[in-house]
């Protein structure tokens, strides 16, 4: 609008010279043709005579901006480029981009441009009700209209908080529009009250928004959907990790269940109720997370529930405001929304889990998400009922199958990367759990790399035990000691006194290598393990290296029995390391596969990676053995140095 000594105005939505129909105060025009405010300005050339930009500059305005979105990028990356262009373009610093999300009644402050990294930083959580008591940010929404707008007249206190933070004293405000709804909004900040050229920013402004418009919707949707998949994966995941890990340990798997759900969601606070049949007092646990500080707690209070019953005995899942509830503020759930989750189990059980966000309420696709992933809980729920019901029979052949998968995780999962070696490495267990082990550590200055094979006394969880502790205290000694003979002692120390007054006493047979990476030394120690086999690449020779030592554990002191040998390998060299298991297994005619059959097998395939080495011994070795019942575990390790 511009106001000139002529009295002649000039309405920029009416765009044509007429007299003033409306009502002039304090600066300010009230158009009764189009319904506008607009600032008046007192001059005698009217400035929207003046173009800021040419024809030719706004259509290159306009490229610069669809070029944008000709590739596929993320929101976020969007929101920057976008923002960047309008700054440069405009020549102003500040400019926001709100989203809105109508499913959740909100407003969001999604991007903030500014030289202020703080205030970047600041804003980031800021959110708006959906709600007209908020003034003329959501009357613009509403009503899709752009407007420009004083903070210091608005009444609502956010636009005094805003005004404080940002340095705002004005704001140009104009809503993205996709497919007739408003699905953001583009804010240009300025530092004074009347700015009089807030006009030509609007002109030049509306050549763009629409453009980005259909972008920002794009990114929203792949956002979501993408956010979707990531919810889905991490679901299958967690309900995997629950029935494998947890179903013997009922406070640990709920905490876990809990866990995951505010995960989920980010809430700060999770509870799980059982709800009896016989009494209205029940127990809640409650997880609470401080999503500020990572700090995650649990706790079990007892409630009296009567007054929300018929809250906690529905089948559908709802979302409430939890302050209508006094029973919810006692349990510590507060916030602007809560959901509730109930199941019922086949025990006649009916469970709920709650949830509380602070700040804002639960989307569609996260409600979708938390009720997918409590139909998962509540099968492993199931489970553990029935687990509970198991005869001991069944539940120690239960036990044994989780204790074989945790076994199995205890060795090495990734061969480690070294540009000087290639290894493989095989275990196949008699019995489910086995005592065999096998292993390779590289040490914390990654200039060596231990290499392990072993073989502990018996079958079974005691010996799959002895096999996962000694493992672990491997994995320390490594760090701390540099021989391998002083690892193997302390090693029989441990076993020594820990199960020198067992009942059944467990002993143990190792072989140990210290292979430095730069200098290709490679130390080696025997505790009563025998001997591996050397192939030498340039004299085409087979060497059978002995060990020697004593079997950990027999003994409280084997330094009579110290050995460290130390050998160098040129390029192309392999050794086999092998346990007794596998030349002692056993054919139909009781016929043991033997020495001289593993000495072939593996002559047979030099020629391949050390893992396909391993894989061709085992497959002669099943040939030899045919149908028979394997009785002991079979451990392998083969490298090659290149």
């Amino acid at each position: 609008m511009e106001w000139n000594s002529g009295e002649e105005t000039l309405c920029l939505l009416c765009a044509e010279p007429k007299s003033p129909e409306g009502v002039t105060k304090q600066g300010r025009f009230y158009c009764h043709t189009c319904e506008r405010e607009w600032i008046l300005e007192k001059r005698k050339i009217p400035r929207f005579a003046k173009n800021v930009f040419s024809s030719q500059e706004k259509t290159e305005f306009l490229l610069d901006n669809l070029s944008l979105f000709n590739s596929s990028i993320g929101l976020n990356e969007l929101m920057v480029r976008f923002s960047d262009l309008v700054s440069e373009k405009l020549g102003r610093d500040k400019i926001a981009i709100f989203i809105t999300n109508l499913e959740l009644g909100e407003i969001r402050l999604a991007y903030y441009s500014s030289n202020r990294r703080s205030l970047q930083r600041a804003i980031k959580r800021i959110r708006l009700d959906y709600d007209l008591s908020y003034g003329i940010l959501v009357e613009s929404m509403a009503r899709r209209e752009s407007r420009f707008y004083t903070l210091s007249e608005q009444k609502h206190p956010f636009y005094k908080f805003y005004s404080e933070l940002t340095g705002t004293k004005s704001q140009l405000i104009i809503p993205i529009i996709y497919a007739n709804t408003a699905v953001g909004m583009l804010a240009v900040d300025y530092e004074e009250e009347d700015y009089s050229e807030f006009s030509e920013d609007q002109d030049i402004l509306q050549l763009v928004v629409g453009p980005f418009a259909v972008s920002l919707r794009n990114s929203l949707l792949y956002a979501k959907s993408q956010n979707q998949s990531k919810n889905f994966q991490s679901l299958h995941t967690a309900a995997l990790t629950l029935s494998k890990l947890y179903l013997n340990n009922h406070d640990e798997m709920i905490r876990m269940i809990l866990l995951t759900l505010s995960g989920i969601v980010e809430s700060s606070v999770a509870c799980f109720i059982e709800i009896p049949k016989t009494t209205m007092n029940v127990n809640v646990f409650k997880l609470i997370r401080d999503l500020e500080n990572f700090n995650i707690s649990t706790e079990t209070i007892s409630i009296d529930v009567g007054n929300i019953i018929h809250l906690l005995s529905s089948k559908e899942t709802k979302t409430i405001d939890p302050s209508e509830y006094s029973v919810f503020l006692d349990m510590g759930i507060e916030g602007k929304e809560a959901a509730l989750l109930p199941i019922s189990l086949e025990n006649g059980n009916d469970c709920i889990f709650i949830l509380a966000k602070q700040d804002t309420r639960f989307p569609q696709d996260e409600m979708e998400a938390l009720n997918a992933f409590v139909s998962l809980a509540r099968i492993t729920l199931e489970n553990a009922n029935l687990y509970e019901n198991l005869s001991q029979k069944e539940r120690f052949e239960k036990e044994i199958e989780i204790a074989k998968e945790i076994q199995t995780t205890l060795l090495p999962r990734k061969i480690p990367e070294t540009n000087g070696l290639s290894f493989g490495g095989f275990m196949e267990p008699a019995r489910g759990i086995g005592g065999d082990y096998y292993d390779f550590i590289m040490s914390p200055n990654r200039q060596e790399l231990f290499i392990c094979i072993g073989d502990v006394s018996g079958k079974g969880v005691a010996a799959g035990l002895v096999m996962a502790t000694v493992r672990t205290i491997l994995h320390s000694l490594v760090r701390v000691r540099d021989s391998p003979w002083e690892i193997l002692n302390d090693i029989n120390n441990y076993l020594y006194s820990n199960y020198k007054e067992a009942i059944t006493p467990r002993f143990m047979s190792m072989i140990l290598l210290r292979w430095n990476l730069n200098t290709n030394e490679v130390k080696i120690s025997g505790g009563g393990h025998g001997h591996f086999y050397y192939y030498q690449n340039l004299s085409q020779t087979l060497t059978t290296v002995q060990t020697g030592g004593i079997i950990l554990g027999i003994s409280p002191d084997i330094t009579a029995f110290k050995n460290e040998t130390t050998m160098y390998f040129d390029p192309g060299d392999t050794i086999l390391m092998f346990t007794d298991g596998v030349t002692e297994a056993l054919g139909p005619e009781e016929f043991q596969f033997g020495e001289s059959n593993l000495e072939n097998s593996f002559l047979s395939c030099l020629d391949k990676e050390p893992k396909l080495i391993l894989e061709s011994i085992y497959s002669s070795l099943k040939e030899f053995v045919k149908e028979k019942e394997q009785h002991d575990d079979i451990t392998m390790v083969a490298v090659r140095k290149l």
